[in-house]
């Protein structure tokens, strides 16, 4: 759906059916929007851009963009300048469940490799001025918020990713259930889900059995 502030009008983009099934960013000329469907043929989930000028039941139709048979894509975002793409893509290896990120040109190409896929790498976001790419980690038994540098010009990351937050306690953490966590970055806040957790430990006698 898409909802004007003006009108306060809703009307659908989309056939629930056949049509995209979840939303990822939009351009900044709001003509486009990345979006997330599963491949039938394939099984695999794909990226791919959707013109709003034209949606609708009838015509609205996704232009295949990020795919590959071995990867499911998710959490495609563009960056400030609209260039470039930043994605997680995500496979099942023999003994773990593989998650890395990847930037590629906003008009096709090669993928570039932000993270080495070594630990569960999630929600890529881009800093305000396209100089950085911040995402959620796992490395250490945590999530926690870290980031790397981006070069735009060459289309390459610079040096290895650096830690921004510091939640290690269950007091206060990044939940585990990581579908769930939203992440957004203004021009100088992050907003990030986190929560306290806590359990409890009993005993039982054997005149309870």
């Amino acid at each position: 759906m898409i909802w004007s502030a003006g009108d306060c009008d809703e009307r659908p983009l989309t056939d629930p059916s056949t049509d995209p099934v979840a939303v990822w960013d939009w351009s900044a000329d709001e003509k486009l929007l990345l979006v997330g469907k599963t491949n039938p043929e394939t099984g695999r989930t794909e990226i791919g851009s959707f013109p709003i000028s034209t949606a609708s039941h009838a015509n609205g139709q996704t232009r295949r963009l990020i795919f590959d048979v071995a990867y499911n894509v998710y959490q495609a975002h563009f960056s400030p300048d609209g260039k470039w793409i930043a994605f997680e893509a995500t496979r099942s290896q023999s003994t773990f469940a593989e998650s890395t990120l990847f930037v590629m040109r906003a008009s096709g190409g090669p993928w570039v490799r932000l993270t080495d896929g070594q630990h569960w790498d999630d929600k890529p976001r881009w800093s305000p001025d396209g100089r950085i790419v911040y995402f959620l980690s796992g490395r250490g038994g945590f999530y926690n918020v870290r980031g790397v540098r981006f070069d735009s010009a060459k289309g390459e990351p610079i040096g290895d990713s650096f830690r921004v937050t510091n939640f290690n306690t269950p007091g206060l953490m990044v939940p585990r259930e990581i579908r769930s966590v939203g992440m957004s970055i203004s021009q100088d806040r992050l907003v990030l889900t986190v929560g306290q957790f806590s359990g409890s430990i009993w005993s039982i006698s054997k005149a309870d059995r």
